[in-house]
């Protein structure tokens, strides 16, 4: 068999061969060689950054420069706008100022007008106040003094009676009015003489034509009470006996029959308040309603006591019962 050469031996069988200080010894080498490799990695990796850095920096500063105009130029317009807004602000507020100060001057002056106005009108209240004082009073003895007029017009009327309803004649004479007069008293049945009138008048009518009314005014009140009291009694009995009531005919005068109406010569007052009772009566069922001296009566029924109407209101009032 022939030789085999033997290789040399190994650096790894070197290695392995060797001592302990030996490997020490070169792994300290190695991880110094990899420091060593490390530290250039990195300083080279670092220089590389640098320079690129400083070839970014200018392209930042530019762009930095640009946006930094830019900001200014927007800060500026917007200042602008921002001071022309804030101008026409201040303006408005001067113009909104000078109103309220002039609402307000014109406020001072519409007080000062009010109160001078409510002092008026307190002063005008306070005259109201003593006129309507003084008209109530005024009023008041205004119908005292009606009263008593028409008190003392009623005893002047005290001894006259009205005949209604009379045919006015051609030629009318104070003596013919006096025949007529007595021809009525004579129907009645009462003797009266030509001293016991002692006046006779028409009342002229409202409307030319119309029947009117004769006034005759007696001596005393005792025949003008009897000349009423026969006239009563004729009208009833003339309904109880189918005969005719009074009438123009019972006056001696000639043509168409026209009833006629005895009754007191109220005054206007009492014949007013006369005309309110009666219709008073037949609204409120009263049984009688009568005149008695120049005054107005009311009876409930029958039996019933009288009612003296002095006024108007009292008439309200006893609606209103």
């Amino acid at each position: 068999m022939p030789n085999l050469a033997r290789s040399p031996p190994s650096l790894l069988n070197q290695s392995l061969s060797m001592s302990e200080p030996d490997v020490n010894r070169m792994v300290a080498t190695t991880a110094a060689l990899e420091d060593s490799g490390l530290t250039h990695c990195k300083q080279r990796d670092s220089k590389r950054r640098r320079i690129a850095e400083e070839q970014v920096e200018p392209e930042r500063a530019d762009f930095r420069a640009i946006i930094r105009e830019e900001l200014r130029d927007f800060m500026n317009t917007m200042q602008i706008q921002q001071n022309s807004r804030l101008d026409i602000i201040e303006k408005y507020i001067s113009e909104i100022k000078s109103q309220n100060d002039l609402i307000h001057s014109n406020n001072l002056d519409i007080e000062k007008s009010i109160e001078f106005l409510n002092h008026k009108l307190d002063e005008l209240q306070n005259t109201i106040n003593r006129l309507e004082t003084e008209r109530k009073q005024i009023s008041s003895q205004i119908i005292n003094i009606g009263d008593k007029c028409d008190t003392l017009e009623r005893l002047s009327r005290k001894t006259s009676i009205q005949i209604r309803n009379v045919p006015k004649q051609k030629g009318e004479t104070k003596e013919k009015l006096f025949e007529m007069i007595k021809k009525l008293s004579t129907t009645l049945t009462i003797e009266i003489e030509k001293t016991e009138i002692r006046d006779k008048y028409r009342i002229p009518a409202k409307t030319e034509g119309a029947n009117s009314v004769i006034i005759a005014e007696f001596s005393s009140t005792l025949i003008k009470e009897s000349i009423l009291a026969a006239a009563k009694t004729h009208n009833l009995n003339s309904k109880k006996y189918k005969t005719e009531q009074l009438n123009s005919a019972h006056l001696g005068l000639e043509g168409h029959k026209e009833e006629i109406y005895l009754s007191e010569h109220l005054t206007a007052q009492a014949s007013r308040l006369y005309f309110l009772a009666r219709d008073f009566r037949k609204t409120m069922d009263y049984a009688y309603c009568w005149t008695s001296n120049g005054l107005v009566y009311l009876r409930k029924k029958q039996g019933a006591p009288y009612i003296l109407v002095k006024n108007e209101a009292q008439l309200h009032q006893m609606k209103n019962m």
